[in-house]
């Protein structure tokens, strides 16, 4: 599993319309937003591409101004081994 901690700048009139398409993406959760449009965002997904994938997909939603990965880590699957 690759989980990525991401800090998503959208547009402060649109912070609400980006948080709602934000969590209906599988796999991603907003963990805190900030009135000038700063999100703490996860992304939880089995592979590396998934991944880049998502965070490609974030950046093209109306209303993000960018996106920043700030953190990576993989963690093998502990049920697919045993």
């Amino acid at each position: 599993m690759n989980i990525s901690g991401i800090v998503v700048h959208a547009s402060p009139g649109k912070i609400d319309m980006v948080r709602t398409q934000l969590e209906k993406i599988p796999g991603v959760d907003v963990h805190a937003a900030s009135a000038e449009g700063k999100m703490v965002v996860t992304i939880e997904k089995p592979s590396d591409r998934e991944t880049a994938d998502m965070f490609e997909e974030i950046g093209r939603i109306p209303g993000i101004l960018s996106t920043a990965m700030v953190y990576h880590h993989f963690e093998p699957d502990t049920e697919a081994t045993a």
